[in-house]
């Protein structure tokens, strides 16, 4: 890897900054030789930068470094790489981030409140200090900023050189496993009232008590979805040493215990070491009964996730205990009788099963069987009920409508009968029955009163069919009662009285003068059917004019006889006193 020397201070990819006037690139090593400052102004790839003396690069808002950052000064309190713009500026660093080899000398510093993102791994450096933010660490968030990390993060050998710290009340969100240094510098370290979370797993250093995985050392917020596990020195997994709280999916002790104590110290997966709270929903006993937590306020927080592996003493593997709510085997709440309490007081159940006295004998109910019998007296109760409510909705359905308001009704709304005025008045035009009635004199033959009201009857079977066929339909959800038989039997003895011979035409006057009017027919078949009103007074103005035309006619024949002749003829009267007188 070739080492490229800063010339002077400038930009990152601009040839004058670097000896020999040549940017790094790929394969390249920069160095920020003392007194220079670097600028990354555009996005920029190598194989590493790192810094000599008070040499320091600053990355600019919305640029990517693609590179490896590491402290490589012997000057104390330099940083390698700082970013330093406000929000909501966001840098990126694609590379892994090493602390440096002489006290506070950090590989990146996010200075002020933008938005840091690393994509790569945190390790804490070799060097030392006295103040635990203020060793090689591998990045720092100094103020209210946010760092988001995916990748791991390591403590160093040197005492607080911590894989990663958030100095302030920033956050840092990070993807990755924690594990403690070898020395006192943690994996992650929470100094303040900032937040902390990991998805991943957190262990303890192994070579000292103080190497905490993760160290919550005030009352920040740090949660881990993830496994916490002691370390072999002592060190616990997560550490909340004061009054902050510290939440973990699961937290395991190590292998410490009775015959495998060699080189091993009894360690937590989570230590609450003064007053805080820390919240657990896992905890599991070390292979060798290592307790997995310590302290006081540790609590079990409630999941369906809940569970408790202890090993066992007398053989090899070991026993899960999980939450009543998981277990497969557990009936659902619908299996259950309904406010039954079961699965430890975490579910009820909620099947509403008859009791015994609701159910036919015999029929296997609950624990028992049914004892109900259905006997007849039992039915008649319930048909009573039933029946009561039928009686009801009747009842208040109110009165069937009367005769009068059907036919009211029809004469007002009855297609029916319009069509049977309109065919019947067609029929009863010039060319139908009754113009043969006005040409009685001249006719050949003269229909008879019987087969006028024959025709007529023809002609109104098929509409009042229909209008029958409406009328039932109405009458009989209404529960209509049809008219008595014998006013029927009356109609049709008068009916039957028409004549149904050819008569002379004499007689057929007569005939014509006893047939019944129209406004008669309507009287006997409807006394209130307005369309048969109608009828009549076609029918009666017709006729008028017929039988008026034909008195008429006879009359002028009449007018016709010799008066005088009918004077001079003796009555009776007399011939009879004439020859009375000649007898005498």
């Amino acid at each position: 890897m070739a080492l490229i020397l800063s010339a002077a201070t400038g930009n990152f990819n601009s040839t004058a900054t670097w000896v020999g006037g040549v940017v790094p690139t790929t394969g390249d090593e920069a160095r920020a030789s003392t007194g220079h400052t670097i600028t990354i102004t555009a996005n920029a790839t190598c194989t590493e930068i790192s810094n000599a003396g008070t040499g320091i690069y600053t990355l600019n808002d919305g640029i990517t470094l693609t590179a490896n950052v590491t402290n490589k000064t012997t000057t104390g309190s330099r940083n390698c790489l700082q970013f330093t713009a406000a929000s909501p500026a966001v840098g990126s660093i694609v590379g892994n981030c090493t602390g440096g080899i002489t006290q506070a000398c950090g590989g990146v510093n996010n200075s002020s409140t933008g938005t840091l993102i690393v994509t790569g791994n945190c390790v804490g450096g070799s060097g030392s200090s006295g103040s635990v933010i203020l060793g090689c660490f591998g990045v720092s968030n100094a103020s209210t900023g946010t760092v988001t990390v995916t990748g791991n993060c390591t403590g160093g050998s040197g005492a607080s050189s911590h894989g990663i710290q958030n100095a302030s009340t920033g956050s840092i969100s990070i993807t990755g496993n924690l594990t403690g240094g070898t020395s006192t510098g943690y994996g992650a370290y929470n100094n303040l009232s900032g937040t902390l979370t990991v998805t991943g797993n957190v262990t303890g250093g192994t070579l000292v008590a103080t190497s905490h995985g993760l160290n919550n050392a005030s009352t920040g917020i740090v949660a881990v979805t993830g496994i916490c596990t002691g370390g072999a020195a002592g060190a616990a997994g997560a550490n909340n040493a004061s009054t902050g709280t510290v939440r973990a999916t699961r937290s395991v002790g190590n292998a410490y215990g009775p015959a495998n104590s060699a080189g091993l110290v009894a360690s937590v997966g989570v230590s609450n070491a003064a007053l805080g709270i820390c919240e657990i929903e896992q905890i599991e006993f070390g292979t060798f009964g290592q307790m997995p937590v310590s302290g006081t306020g540790i609590r079990l927080k409630k999941t369906s996730s809940n569970v408790a592996i202890f090993n066992y003493a007398d053989t090899a593997g070991a026993k899960t205990l999980i939450d009543a709510t998981a277990n497969a085997a557990m009936p659902a709440a619908t299996d259950v009788r309904n406010g039954v309490s079961y699965a430890s007081g975490a579910l009820t159940g909620s099947a509403f099963i008859p009791s015994a006295s609701s159910v036919a004998s015999g029929v296997p109910v609950g624990s028992g069987t049914g004892t109900a019998v259905l006997t007849a007296a039992a039915i008649r109760t319930e048909l009573a009920v039933e029946l009561a409510r039928i009686d009801a909705a009747v009842s208040s359905a109110g009165n069937a409508p009367t005769a009068v308001q059907i036919r009211t009704e029809m004469d007002s709304n009855s297609t029916k009968l319009a069509n049977l005025d309109a065919t019947i008045s067609s029929r009863l035009a010039p060319s139908g029955t009754l113009a043969t009635v006005t040409t009685l004199t001249n006719a050949p033959t003269v229909p008879t009163a019987s087969a006028i009201a024959t025709q007529v009857r023809t002609e109104l079977a098929t509409e009042l069919a229909r209008v029958d066929v409406a009328t039932s339909t109405r009458l009989a959800s209404s529960a209509y009662t049809a008219p008595a038989n014998t006013d029927v039997a009356a109609i049709k003895a008068k009916t039957d009285n028409l004549p149904s011979d050819p008569a002379d035409q004499s007689l057929v006057v007569a005939a014509i003068t006893a047939i019944p009017t129209v406004a008669q027919i309507r009287t006997e078949l409807d006394s209130n059917s307005t369309k048969l009103a109608n009828l009549d007074t076609t029918v009666s103005s017709r006729l008028a004019s017929s039988v008026s035309t034909n008195i008429t006619a006879i009359k002028a024949k009449t007018d016709l006889l010799n008066t005088d002749r009918l004077a001079q003829c003796a009555t009776t009267s007399i011939v009879g006193s004439l020859i009375a007188q000649s007898n005498s």
